[in-house]
């Protein structure tokens, strides 16, 4: 691989003794890894149930490492149904470092695609994570990742950093900034990247790094933690920002700051950086959320029906939805939201809670999201059910079948009218609903198993 003369150089300086071992990382193969979904599955049952991982991540608490010219985890019905995502190691390791507990507020600003906002949400608890990105087409990408991995208490935003800052000022517990940068620890992976590196790209992202630190400053409770990263190796986007910042801010202080070098460990680079704000008393008060949009009378009574059809007590409420929020109606869509948030009014909020379905034409149809969301007590509460199990070849069949959109059909099986949950092992696909002698399938033609799918 042909790396650009200026970049060489300052890996160089920095590395000093070490650079041809960086250099000869290049040639290695590359490192790949997937992480459990903690929401859904233990690290421990997953390896039970994945014979094609191997070693832990050190610094992952749910990450493993695999062989990519001997598995293709982006084909497994697991991957299907939200138990892990695939994530290359060094990614893991801001979401880690940022220490999550149950019941934080907790911000991810430039979340697209998800992968660590997932891992975020995997130790909140009936805490409160809102995620973000800029860009709408990576917004909605991100979207996809929250609702296909069960995260159900997630706002999902598609603003800038200072309009956001603007609504949850001095809000959030925790704070993750995965910065845009160079990518200079993507060189490897995408070659193609290393031919359009400069020092004035470089200079750019440091701009742009700038503002959105100066926003998230805004928004981190006193006493709270920012977590700044990014996959490149420049010291101007790395040590030297988070200088600026803490010059620029005085009310913070360095937690630590944590360099992956791809010579030294399995795994692409990165930079992370913990800063804490020190103690005052000038955070924000939590209000209720702005909840105009209640339902309506044919909305409650769709839904009634609905319960009474699917689940074995009848009661939606009571069954699945936490206690620390309401079900409201936007639109058209019926969200469970959490109670204490400010008014999102004047944001561009994608998805405000979990998406549960939406009313037509009097009936209620449920969502995706609902299907994915729904936690063993959820899955065993539905009377209607399709279990299926990849331990049995015919069901892995179905399963796949399922996944393509197919019909699903079962020698002489009637199928009663009504909407049925799909699972396999225990855990929730989506939807399909009874008609005679087949299963018709609602799952989402945009999630459909793809058969040229690499991955």
């Amino acid at each position: 691989m042909k790396l650009p003369e200026g970049f060489l150089n300052k890996i160089q300086d920095i590395l000093q003794d070490e650079f041809e071992d960086f250099l000869q990382s290049y040639s290695a193969p590359r490192t790949a890894g997937l992480r459990a979904n903690r929401i859904k599955v233990s690290a421990d049952d997953l390896k039970q149930m994945l014979s094609f991982i191997e070693d832990k991540v050190p610094w992952s608490d749910d990450g493993f490492y695999y062989k990519e010219s001997e598995a293709r985890p982006g084909k497994h019905p697991y991957y299907y149904a939200g138990l892990y995502y695939i994530q290359e190691p060094s990614a893991m390791l801001p979401a880690e470092l940022l220490n999550v507990r149950a019941g934080d507020c907790v911000l991810d600003l430039c979340a697209a695609p998800g992968g660590k906002s997932i891992q975020l949400a995997g130790r909140l608890g009936n805490g409160l994570l809102v995620v973000n990105d800029i860009n709408p087409h990576r917004a909605k990408v991100l979207l996809k990742n929250i609702e296909r991995y069960g995260v159900t208490n997630a706002i999902v935003l598609n603003e800038t950093p200072a309009r956001i800052a603007s609504v949850f000022g001095r809000f959030f517990d925790k704070i993750l900034v995965d910065a845009p940068c160079s990518g200079e620890g993507m060189f490897h992976k995408e070659p193609d990247m290393a031919k359009e590196w400069s020092q004035q790209e470089v200079l750019k992202y440091v701009k742009w790094q700038s503002e959105i630190l100066q926003s998230a400053s805004e928004m981190l409770r006193s006493g709270g933690n920012l977590v700044y990263s990014t996959c490149t190796f420049s010291k101007e986007e790395n040590e030297e920002q988070i200088e600026k910042f803490l010059a620029e801010q005085p009310g913070f202080e360095v937690c630590n700051m944590v360099r992956l070098w791809p010579h030294r460990i399995k795994g692409e680079g990165h930079f992370a950086a913990k800063v804490a704000r020190l103690m005052s008393e000038q955070d924000c008060v939590y209000r209720n959320f702005n909840q105009q949009d209640s339902l309506s009378s044919v909305s409650r009574q769709a839904i009634k029906e609905f319960s009474e059809q699917v689940w074995r007590n009848g009661d939606l409420w009571q069954t699945l939805l936490p206690a620390d929020g309401s079900v409201v109606e936007r639109s058209g869509h019926i969200i469970w939201e959490k109670n204490c948030l400010p008014s999102l009014k004047g944001l561009k909020v994608l998805r405000s809670g979990w998406l549960l379905g939406m009313v037509e034409k009097g009936r209620f149809r449920p969502s995706q999201a609902f299907a994915m969301g729904l936690d063993e007590k959820g899955v065993n509460a539905a009377v209607q059910r399709l279990d299926l199990s990849i331990q049995n070849e015919q069901d892995k069949y179905r399963v796949i079948r399922y996944l393509r959109c197919e019909t699903i059909q079962e020698e002489g099986k009637q199928w009663s009218k009504g909407w049925y949950l799909v699972t396999v092992d225990g855990y929730p696909l989506g939807w399909g609903k009874g008609a005679g002698y087949s299963l018709k399938n609602d799952y989402p033609p945009g999630w459909r198993w793809q058969d040229s799918d690499e991955r």
